[in-house]
């Protein structure tokens, strides 16, 4: 079932009057989860553009998520999201007529520009009709637990900052027109500011990056919240990405997704949000519209000369 073949094409195609069912794939298997999601985005509102039913393949594709046991065996979309249209990969693959999509993104699909995220276009709200439609619907189970997560906390009297950083190979890879993450120093700063000018009297920190937490737990002291989740301690020289860095433990491929989504919807669910340009910051843009102050770092991107 794994077609290597990176292009959109028909694999089967009979009755033109049965539906076309458009199977979504990555072929890079290193790529994150909520990148992922912004690519699947893309990807189903080019295959409703052409009446195609879009079905998400995680099962026969690796990805960081699912164990190379379950490889053919279970579809790692699954494990967080409902598919578009609740329809699966066997329903899809047993259809008349069936396209695998290409295997790498489809354009428009979302970004994490200034003027996309600051919503200087109408871009950002017709992507977020996606989710509001619940094409890109979070499974229920989870959401419920990270609600429950949530009212562990923090009290109903709380004002919460959201805080989201990329660190690891975010940082150290430097790929060409990435945006810059902050240094440390200077995102602490601007937290202390923001939690004193928004009246927030604790913040919620969402990061992947053992060296992140560490400094913001020794400034904030109780003011830092955090998931209680594995944290990587990222080598450069070892670890070439993050989305590889195992972590010895039952079901590791699993809980990493769970803990990252976790994290940002955690996010999502705060008065206020300063944060990093990156997918996970671009998914918590989707997730809630009625944040009361909103900033995000701008020191341009990796060997490009404006700011955006």
């Amino acid at each position: 079932m794994f077609d290597k073949d990176p292009e959109e094409h028909y694999i089967k195609q009979g009755d033109p009057g049965k539906p076309t069912y458009y199977i979504i794939r990555r072929m890079a298997d290193t790529t994150g989860l909520l990148t992922r999601y912004r690519m699947v985005m893309g990807h189903v509102r080019y295959a409703l553009s052409k009446s195609w039913i879009p079905v998400v393949d995680m099962q026969h594709y690796p990805n960081p998520y699912l164990a190379p046991e379950k490889l053919g065996k279970e579809n790692a979309w699954e494990y967080y999201f409902e598919q578009p249209l609740r329809i699966g990969l066997e329903t899809a693959y047993n259809g008349e007529n069936v396209v695998l999509s290409d295997g790498d993104s489809v354009r428009p699909y979302p970004a994490h520009s200034l003027k996309f995220l600051e919503k200087r276009n109408d871009d950002l709200a017709e992507w977020r009709m996606l989710v509001k439609l619940g094409l890109m619907k979070i499974k229920p189970e989870l959401m419920k637990e990270i609600a429950e997560t949530r009212a562990k906390l923090f009290s109903k009297e709380d004002r919460v900052l959201g805080v989201i950083l990329r660190g690891t190979d975010f940082l150290v890879r430097r790929l060409k027109g990435r945006p810059i993450p902050p240094p440390i120093d200077f995102a602490r700063a601007v937290v202390n500011t923001k939690l004193k000018e928004w009246k927030c009297n604790k913040f919620f920190l969402a990061t992947e990056d053992k060296k992140i937490l560490q400094p913001f737990q020794t400034t904030f002291g109780y003011r830092c919240v955090i998931l209680d989740r594995e944290y990587v301690d990222y080598n450069s020289v070892k670890d070439k990405w993050v989305t590889i860095c195992s972590i010895d433990r039952e079901n590791d491929n699993y809980l990493q997704g769970k803990e990252y989504l976790t994290q940002v919807v955690l996010a999502s669910m705060c008065n206020a949000l300063v944060a990093a340009r990156c997918s996970a910051t671009t998914t918590t843009m989707f997730l809630n519209d009625h944040f009361e102050e909103i900033y995000f770092f701008n020191l341009g991107r990796y060997e490009t000369v404006t700011l955006d």
